[in-house]
């Protein structure tokens, strides 16, 4: 699980705060790309009825339920979220330079008020939290923004993959 920002984690330059936002981010898309989602407080109280007393009366009835349901990932996207925008804050606190986002007309830092507005709704329980829940990860995931193939340089794009090489990623550990 991703953890809040450490005291070292609070030294870091732009750079270092661009790479960790990009980090986190990626893990973001890592658990959006494998279904996870944000589970209002109603959800989370209806599953866990389930898992306590409903899981209980399926083994005594004698059929096998499955397992305990799970959160669908929203322990760990609620954390990547939350990480993300403490990492937001320190960038801003630190005067970093915008950049361009996903999101028409909105830097990162522009995002980061808008969330930190959508994110104070939800803390102070004002307005309907699954609403409020979809707008966050709109914000989100309009963070990232995907390079034009024009951006990317031309040696790094290959007509035919070669044959002979052998991949990047290897099992070998430093």
């Amino acid at each position: 699980m991703l953890t809040p920002l450490t005291p070292i984690e609070k030294t870091m330059d732009c750079p270092q705060i661009h790479l960790a936002i990009d980090r986190a981010d990626t893990v973001r898309w890592s658990i959006r790309d494998s279904g996870g989602r944000l589970e209002t407080s109603n959800a989370r109280a209806v599953r866990y009825a389930f898992n306590v007393i409903g899981v209980p009366l399926l083994v005594l009835a004698g059929i096998n339920p499955g397992g305990l349901a799970g959160d669908g990932g929203h322990a760990v996207l609620n954390a990547a979220d939350g990480r993300i925008r403490e990492l937001l804050q320190l960038k801003q606190s630190h005067g970093c330079p915008p950049r361009a986002t996903g999101l028409t007309g909105m830097d990162d830092l522009a995002l980061l008020g808008e969330l930190a507005s959508v994110q104070a709704k939800i803390d102070a329980d004002r307005g309907e939290e699954a609403e409020l829940f979809k707008e966050r990860t709109r914000l989100l995931d309009g963070l990232r923004l995907v390079p034009a193939p024009a951006a990317v340089p031309a040696a790094l794009i290959s007509p035919e993959p070669a044959k002979d090489k052998k991949p990047a990623a290897t099992d070998d550990y430093p």
